[in-house]
Protein backbone atom coordinates (compact mmCIF):
# COMPACT_ATOMS: atom_id res chain seq x y z
CA UNK A 1 0.00 0.00 0.00
CA UNK A 2 1.95 2.98 -1.02
CA UNK A 3 1.06 6.63 0.07
CA UNK A 4 -1.64 9.31 -0.58
CA UNK A 5 -0.77 12.67 -1.09
CA UNK A 6 -3.80 13.94 -0.75
CA UNK A 7 -6.96 12.30 0.88
CA UNK A 8 -10.66 13.52 -0.69
CA UNK A 9 -13.45 13.34 0.53
CA UNK A 10 -15.95 10.74 -0.57
CA UNK A 11 -19.42 11.05 -2.19
CA UNK A 12 -21.98 8.40 -1.82
CA UNK A 13 -25.28 8.21 -4.17
CA UNK A 14 -28.44 6.41 -3.99
CA UNK A 15 -30.01 5.12 -6.78
CA UNK A 16 -33.85 5.23 -5.30
CA UNK A 17 -33.29 8.67 -4.18
CA UNK A 18 -32.35 9.71 -8.05
CA UNK A 19 -34.58 7.29 -9.49
CA UNK A 20 -37.48 9.45 -7.79
CA UNK A 21 -36.66 12.34 -9.34
CA UNK A 22 -37.73 10.56 -13.04
CA UNK A 23 -41.06 11.32 -13.85
CA UNK A 24 -40.87 11.16 -18.01
CA UNK A 25 -40.27 8.07 -19.85
CA UNK A 26 -37.01 8.18 -21.29
CA UNK A 27 -35.69 10.72 -19.38
CA UNK A 28 -32.17 10.51 -17.80
CA UNK A 29 -29.22 11.34 -14.82
CA UNK A 30 -26.22 10.53 -14.57
CA UNK A 31 -25.26 9.07 -11.33
CA UNK A 32 -21.43 8.72 -11.45
CA UNK A 33 -18.04 9.30 -13.59
CA UNK A 34 -15.68 6.33 -13.56
CA UNK A 35 -12.66 8.03 -15.78
CA UNK A 36 -14.54 8.01 -18.97
CA UNK A 37 -17.38 6.43 -18.58
CA UNK A 38 -20.54 7.37 -16.75
CA UNK A 39 -23.13 5.32 -15.08
CA UNK A 40 -26.65 6.68 -15.32
CA UNK A 41 -30.50 5.92 -14.53
CA UNK A 42 -33.26 6.19 -16.95
CA UNK A 43 -37.11 5.65 -16.68
CA UNK A 44 -37.78 2.94 -19.68
CA UNK A 45 -41.25 3.18 -20.59
CA UNK A 46 -42.71 3.21 -23.94
CA UNK A 47 -40.38 2.39 -26.81
CA UNK A 48 -37.43 3.74 -28.25
CA UNK A 49 -36.46 4.51 -31.94
CA UNK A 50 -33.92 1.44 -33.20
CA UNK A 51 -30.54 2.88 -33.37
CA UNK A 52 -26.90 2.08 -33.35
CA UNK A 53 -23.93 3.12 -31.85
CA UNK A 54 -20.62 2.83 -34.36
CA UNK A 55 -18.32 3.85 -31.84
CA UNK A 56 -19.20 2.60 -28.07
CA UNK A 57 -20.89 -0.36 -26.35
CA UNK A 58 -23.59 0.36 -24.04
CA UNK A 59 -24.72 -1.84 -20.96
CA UNK A 60 -28.01 -2.17 -19.69
CA UNK A 61 -28.99 -3.50 -15.92
CA UNK A 62 -32.37 -3.44 -14.46
CA UNK A 63 -32.70 -1.86 -11.44
CA UNK A 64 -36.50 -2.82 -10.91
CA UNK A 65 -39.38 -3.46 -13.49
CA UNK A 66 -39.01 -5.34 -16.87
CA UNK A 67 -37.62 -4.03 -20.36
CA UNK A 68 -37.11 -5.66 -23.61
CA UNK A 69 -34.02 -5.48 -25.62
CA UNK A 70 -34.07 -5.77 -28.90
CA UNK A 71 -31.33 -5.88 -31.31
CA UNK A 72 -29.83 -7.16 -34.74
CA UNK A 73 -28.65 -10.14 -32.50
CA UNK A 74 -31.82 -11.27 -31.09
CA UNK A 75 -34.22 -10.08 -27.88
CA UNK A 76 -33.26 -9.91 -24.82
CA UNK A 77 -36.06 -10.00 -22.17
CA UNK A 78 -33.91 -8.01 -18.65
CA UNK A 79 -35.60 -8.30 -15.50
CA UNK A 80 -34.30 -7.06 -12.39
CA UNK A 81 -30.46 -7.76 -11.51
CA UNK A 82 -30.43 -8.81 -15.39
CA UNK A 83 -27.57 -7.03 -17.93
CA UNK A 84 -27.19 -6.99 -21.31
CA UNK A 85 -24.58 -4.97 -23.71
CA UNK A 86 -25.40 -3.74 -26.98
CA UNK A 87 -22.17 -3.97 -28.83
CA UNK A 88 -21.02 -0.92 -30.65
CA UNK A 89 -22.17 -1.60 -34.44
CA UNK A 90 -25.69 -3.60 -32.74
CA UNK A 91 -29.14 -1.60 -33.83
CA UNK A 92 -31.32 -1.96 -30.82
CA UNK A 93 -33.76 -0.35 -28.99
CA UNK A 94 -35.23 -0.67 -25.59
CA UNK A 95 -38.92 -0.87 -24.67
CA UNK A 96 -41.14 -1.41 -21.61
CA UNK A 97 -45.23 -1.55 -20.70
CA UNK A 98 -44.65 -0.07 -17.20
CA UNK A 99 -42.60 2.05 -15.67
CA UNK A 100 -39.13 -0.06 -15.42
CA UNK A 101 -35.62 1.61 -13.86
CA UNK A 102 -32.49 0.97 -15.75
CA UNK A 103 -29.03 1.42 -15.25
CA UNK A 104 -26.88 2.52 -17.92
CA UNK A 105 -22.98 2.16 -18.62
CA UNK A 106 -21.16 4.05 -21.52
CA UNK A 107 -18.56 6.42 -22.43
CA UNK A 108 -19.46 9.69 -21.41
CA UNK A 109 -18.08 11.13 -24.99
CA UNK A 110 -16.44 10.10 -27.99
CA UNK A 111 -12.48 9.53 -27.62
CA UNK A 112 -10.36 8.38 -29.98
CA UNK A 113 -9.19 5.96 -28.66
CA UNK A 114 -10.48 3.15 -30.17
CA UNK A 115 -7.72 3.18 -33.24
CA UNK A 116 -9.87 1.50 -36.05
CA UNK A 117 -12.06 -0.44 -33.96
CA UNK A 118 -14.66 0.96 -34.86
CA UNK A 119 -17.71 -1.57 -35.90
CA UNK A 120 -20.29 0.33 -37.89
CA UNK A 121 -22.55 -2.76 -38.76
CA UNK A 122 -23.08 -5.73 -37.08
CA UNK A 123 -21.59 -8.85 -38.31
CA UNK A 124 -23.90 -11.72 -37.64
CA UNK A 125 -22.51 -14.92 -37.79
CA UNK A 126 -24.70 -16.80 -35.47
CA UNK A 127 -24.07 -14.37 -32.61
CA UNK A 128 -26.88 -13.19 -30.06
CA UNK A 129 -27.71 -10.93 -26.93
CA UNK A 130 -26.45 -12.59 -24.09
CA UNK A 131 -27.41 -11.83 -20.44
CA UNK A 132 -26.41 -11.92 -17.10
CA UNK A 133 -27.94 -12.50 -13.82
CA UNK A 134 -26.20 -10.50 -11.21
CA UNK A 135 -27.90 -12.24 -8.01
CA UNK A 136 -26.99 -15.75 -9.75
CA UNK A 137 -23.64 -14.97 -10.39
CA UNK A 138 -23.53 -14.02 -6.78
CA UNK A 139 -25.05 -16.93 -5.28
CA UNK A 140 -21.97 -18.68 -7.47
CA UNK A 141 -18.71 -16.79 -5.83
CA UNK A 142 -17.64 -18.59 -3.31
CA UNK A 143 -14.18 -16.94 -2.57
CA UNK A 144 -14.49 -13.55 -0.87
CA UNK A 145 -13.54 -10.28 -2.07
CA UNK A 146 -11.56 -12.22 -5.71
CA UNK A 147 -13.86 -10.14 -8.45
CA UNK A 148 -14.97 -11.96 -11.22
CA UNK A 149 -16.15 -10.96 -14.84
CA UNK A 150 -19.88 -10.06 -15.00
CA UNK A 151 -19.53 -8.10 -18.91
CA UNK A 152 -17.08 -6.48 -20.83
CA UNK A 153 -18.49 -3.07 -22.27
CA UNK A 154 -15.75 -0.66 -24.37
CA UNK A 155 -12.68 -1.25 -22.73
CA UNK A 156 -13.87 -2.17 -19.60
CA UNK A 157 -15.07 -5.08 -17.26
CA UNK A 158 -17.95 -5.06 -15.03
CA UNK A 159 -17.12 -7.17 -12.15
CA UNK A 160 -18.66 -8.49 -9.43
CA UNK A 161 -17.27 -9.15 -5.69
CA UNK A 162 -18.32 -10.81 -2.82
CA UNK A 163 -17.61 -9.66 0.48
CA UNK A 164 -17.74 -10.73 4.42
CA UNK A 165 -15.14 -10.43 6.61
CA UNK A 166 -12.38 -8.02 6.08
CA UNK A 167 -10.68 -7.82 2.72
CA UNK A 168 -7.69 -6.65 1.21
CA UNK A 169 -6.17 -3.17 0.65
CA UNK A 170 -6.51 -2.30 -2.93
CA UNK A 171 -5.16 1.02 -5.11
CA UNK A 172 -5.43 1.65 -8.63
CA UNK A 173 -3.17 3.89 -9.69
CA UNK A 174 -4.22 4.99 -13.36
CA UNK A 175 -8.18 4.83 -12.83
CA UNK A 176 -11.06 5.71 -10.30
CA UNK A 177 -12.78 2.64 -9.06
CA UNK A 178 -16.31 1.96 -8.96
CA UNK A 179 -17.93 0.99 -5.51
CA UNK A 180 -21.26 -0.34 -5.89
CA UNK A 181 -22.54 -2.19 -3.01
CA UNK A 182 -25.67 -4.37 -4.91
CA UNK A 183 -26.54 -6.36 -2.46
CA UNK A 184 -25.87 -6.13 1.69
CA UNK A 185 -23.82 -3.64 3.45
CA UNK A 186 -20.58 -2.62 3.46
CA UNK A 187 -17.98 -0.40 5.29
CA UNK A 188 -15.08 1.29 2.80
CA UNK A 189 -12.26 2.63 5.05
CA UNK A 190 -9.58 4.65 3.75
CA UNK A 191 -6.76 5.82 5.59
CA UNK A 192 -8.11 8.77 7.12
CA UNK A 193 -12.35 7.67 7.02
CA UNK A 194 -14.97 5.30 6.63
CA UNK A 195 -17.85 5.11 5.29
CA UNK A 196 -21.00 2.98 4.88
CA UNK A 197 -22.61 1.88 1.93
CA UNK A 198 -26.36 0.05 1.65
CA UNK A 199 -27.58 -2.02 -1.35
CA UNK A 200 -28.62 0.72 -3.52
CA UNK A 201 -25.81 3.40 -2.70
CA UNK A 202 -22.49 3.50 -4.78
CA UNK A 203 -19.49 5.97 -4.87
CA UNK A 204 -16.07 6.39 -6.66
CA UNK A 205 -12.83 6.07 -5.06
CA UNK A 206 -10.18 8.33 -6.86
CA UNK A 207 -6.98 7.15 -8.69
CA UNK A 208 -4.52 6.55 -5.85
CA UNK A 209 -6.47 6.17 -3.36
CA UNK A 210 -6.08 2.93 -0.68
CA UNK A 211 -9.18 1.55 0.42
CA UNK A 212 -10.61 -1.66 1.99
CA UNK A 213 -13.61 -3.73 1.62
CA UNK A 214 -15.52 -5.00 5.47
CA UNK A 215 -19.15 -7.01 6.06
CA UNK A 216 -20.42 -8.72 8.77
CA UNK A 217 -22.43 -10.50 6.13
CA UNK A 218 -22.63 -11.63 2.40
CA UNK A 219 -22.51 -8.40 0.40
CA UNK A 220 -21.94 -8.72 -2.97
CA UNK A 221 -20.00 -5.16 -4.80
CA UNK A 222 -20.62 -4.39 -8.16
CA UNK A 223 -17.18 -2.86 -9.95
CA UNK A 224 -15.39 -1.33 -13.09
CA UNK A 225 -12.11 -1.52 -14.15
CA UNK A 226 -10.13 -0.83 -17.59
CA UNK A 227 -9.22 -4.11 -19.35
CA UNK A 228 -5.36 -4.95 -18.89
CA UNK A 229 -5.13 -2.13 -15.86
CA UNK A 230 -1.52 -1.37 -14.62
CA UNK A 231 -0.71 -0.32 -11.30
CA UNK A 232 -3.30 -1.49 -8.83
CA UNK A 233 -3.49 -3.92 -6.51
CA UNK A 234 -6.75 -5.06 -7.10
CA UNK A 235 -6.52 -9.25 -7.89
CA UNK A 236 -6.48 -10.88 -11.23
Amino acid sequence: MSDVKEEKNLEKFSIPEHAARLTEPFTMIDLVEIDDMVLSIFLCQGTLPRHRHVDQDELFLVHNGTISLESDWGTAILRPGELAVAPKGVGHRSSSLLRSLVLLLQPRLMVNRRNGHRRIFALKNGRRLEKVSVPAMGRQVAIPFRPVVLAHVDTYALHLTYCEGSGPWWQTERQDSLVFCYAGSLNLATESDQISLESGELLVVPKGMAYQFSSTDRTLVVGLRRHRSSGGALPA
